[in-house]
């Protein structure tokens, strides 16, 4: 038997079609700041609620990472590829000189090109201020005050949330998952909260990124 003709050959051939198969869906391409914290978590998400990768791809921004950087990233990207319906530039706010700019060319770029279906590419900021932390640990208290990231990441990491939390550890959406609801109200309250104080601190969108996979892993992939 040819090593062609295995099992085992034939079976990761068949997967990694399954797995490139284009699903009914949108085609979302999500770029984050960081390699690994959140990366990780929307791949997580992917893998839970079972989204093709040919739908939905999550890097890194290979420009670097301030904001300006994963903007310029995506969309060099997008128009290499031609084949994306919606672009999420994940950055945090942070210290990062270039984030105003950031927000700006992203509405600038949004519906402005076309992909391979001839259709305008939506491009949307999903920003965290301080950190993307804050999402996370909107999933256990609603904090309201201005925040510093370390301040953030010390409620995080407490022994009744994510117990010793680091930057860049997997199983961050396995560990917080249940909680999904109580992290949307929160959100919900933080977005409420911007507007009346006028306050950017502490604010995040990531909540409309999850909410969009989600609701991605109830459509039927055929």
């Amino acid at each position: 038997m040819s090593i062609e003709n295995s099992p085992k050959i034939r079976q990761r051939a068949q997967l990694e079609r399954k797995q490139n198969k284009r699903a009914s869906y949108d085609r979302i391409l999500i770029v984050c700041e960081g390699e690994k914290t959140e990366p990780l978590y929307f791949q997580e998400i992917r893998e839970f609620y079972k989204l093709q990768t040919a739908n939905v791809k999550v890097t890194h921004s290979a420009y670097g990472t301030s904001p300006l950087q994963i903007v310029e990233y995506s969309l060099d990207e997008c128009l290499r590829t031609r084949k994306w319906e919606q672009v999420y530039c994940v950055f945090d706010r942070d210290d990062h000189q270039s984030f105003n700019n950031a927000v700006q060319k992203v509405n600038a770029i949004n519906d402005k090109h076309k992909n391979d279906l001839k259709q305008l590419i939506k491009f949307t900021a999903i920003q965290s201020n301080p950190c993307f932390e804050l999402w996370l640990l909107l999933h256990f208290e609603c904090v309201t005050r201005h925040s510093h990231r370390n301040q953030i990441i010390s409620l995080l990491s407490q022994a009744d949330r994510i117990n010793g939390y680091g930057k860049g550890q997997a199983g961050n959406f396995n560990k917080t998952k249940d909680n999904l609801k109580t992290a949307f109200q929160n959100a919900a309250t933080l977005k409420a909260e911007r507007d009346r104080l006028q306050s950017e601190n502490p604010y995040t969108n990531v909540d409309e990124l999850v909410y969009r996979l989600i609701n991605l892993g109830q459509i039927p992939s055929a």
